[in-house]
């Protein structure tokens, strides 16, 4: 009206969710059900349910109604819904709702109130080398 234009389709920018800062590329929509080993290399967001292991070269979304029955390997990994397995990631993030049943192995893990893990928690860290540490003359 008054000479603007309609906006066109290809003008609307989505709301997309974000990990590590990489727009998600892979769906597995709510309803979804597969099975099998997964590799994933782009961010991808799970809403539906695998069977089997998903290792991610990027990030991983579990959302809320997202189920995993197997070992998530990522750089990121953020858990709204459940997982059955063990998680291996660089950064984990565990939401409000989160279920997770089985061992975790992060850099770093931020769980928030209301998430729920059962499991053995490993963080993982630098080795150093002895050698490599200052040697103070008082020791």
């Amino acid at each position: 009206m008054f000479g603007k234009e309609k906006s066109k389709e290809s003008d609307v920018q989505p709301v997309v969710n974000k990990t590590a800062s990489k727009e998600i590329k892979t769906l597995i929509g709510e309803g979804c059900k597969v099975e099998g080993n997964f590799f994933v290399p782009t961010t991808t967001r799970i809403d539906g349910t695998i069977k089997g292991d998903l290792t991610g070269e990027n990030g991983i979304v579990i959302g809320n109604q997202g189920k995993v029955e197997g070992n998530v390997c990522a750089s990121e990994v953020i858990v709204y819904g459940h997982v059955k397995g063990n998680i291996e990631a660089d950064r984990l993030e565990l939401k409000r709702g989160a279920n997770v049943n089985g061992d975790i192995t992060a850099n770093n893990l931020i769980t928030e109130q209301g998430a729920n893990f059962n499991g053995k928690c490993a963080m993982k860290s630098k080795e150093v080398n002895v050698t490599e540490l200052p040697v103070s003359a008082n020791a």
